[in-house]
């Protein structure tokens, strides 16, 4: 009896200890410090670009709940981004939800407030996004997975480092980056300069970005039509929502894109609004999406 005892006190200890182990506290993208108390095995993904790590990390089958705006439709549909269906969420019974910062945030007092657990990801820059990978390793106790994942998207940067540094400063194409698609109505063009991951894409792949010389919220800002008509770019890359043939016909029929360089040219480039706007991993494809646009594949 007392042996039994005894070994019925040894296997608990043994789970208090493997739980402690296995327990973490990391800092949010939001600087807020999460305590993990184990790895998640049920997981809200409040935001697509959430979703895309988990994906990437092999941890998709531990996904319980993602918002209207996912592409990933294999777990339940808990609505907007924002507000968040706190109610919803919490029926889930996650141990994480992960959302993104920005506009988002403010949910994440709503969601602690009803006893969830909040991690927010909220990446700008390509060296955010390797963080992150790093990060979520550790939350789910996945580190050789995200230890591969990591060196992965390093090397892309690297090789294509390589690629174009030979490239002299005056053969790089000057590129205008924009997530607005113009019409008649249109006043400013939103683009991205420095602290931006979409500006890191272009001079990695070799392009100069007429953009860089300013900043804005995590390397986004407006410019002006003026602005653009006197900077003339040879290249022009477009983020569009939607149908991508009618974003390029918009483009080649508006009064004052039509004049520019890089459309007389047919030098634009149309992308998926939706994807290029998840800073995750599979963003660091459009390095070499990128360089074939601006040199050929050559």
């Amino acid at each position: 009896m007392l042996w039994r005892g005894t070994r019925w006190l040894t296997t608990v200890l043994l789970l208090i200890v493997a739980s402690l182990i296995l327990a973490i506290a990391v800092v949010d993208d939001a600087g807020r410090i999460v305590n993990i108390p184990a790895p998640p095995r049920r997981v809200v993904s409040a935001a697509p670009s959430a979703t895309r790590y988990l994906i990437a990390l092999g941890l998709e089958n531990r996904i319980v709940g993602v918002t209207a705006w996912d592409s990933y439709k294999k777990a339940e549909n808990i609505g907007n981004m924002v507000p968040l269906n706190i109610e919803k969420i919490y029926s889930l019974k996650p141990d994480l939800v992960i959302m993104f910062g920005g506009f988002q945030f403010p949910e994440v007092e709503k969601l602690e407030k009803a006893g969830l657990t909040a991690y927010v990801l909220n990446a700008n820059t390509l060296t955010d996004i390797i963080k992150a990978v790093g990060q979520l390793g550790a939350v789910f106790n996945a580190k050789s997975k995200a230890d591969a994942l990591v060196k992965q998207l390093r090397d892309k940067m690297t090789e294509m480092g390589i690629r174009t540094s030979k490239i002299p400063l005056e053969k790089r194409p000057r590129v205008f980056f924009t997530i607005t698609v113009p019409d008649k109505n249109t006043k400013e063009l939103w683009t991205a300069g420095t602290g931006s991951y979409a500006n890191e894409l272009i001079v990695i792949a070799g392009g100069r970005n007429i953009a860089a010389p300013y900043t804005g919220n995590n390397g986004w800002l407006s410019v002006s039509w003026e602005w653009l008509v006197q900077e003339d770019p040879d290249m022009i890359i477009v983020a569009a929502y939607g149908d991508r043939n009618m974003a390029l016909q918009a483009i080649k029929e508006h009064a004052i894109m039509k004049n520019l360089k890089a459309v007389k040219n047919n030098k634009v480039l149309v992308v998926d609004g939706d994807d290029l706007s998840q800073a995750a991993p599979h963003i660091f494809d459009y390095l070499e999406v990128f360089y074939n646009f601006f040199y050929g594949g050559k």
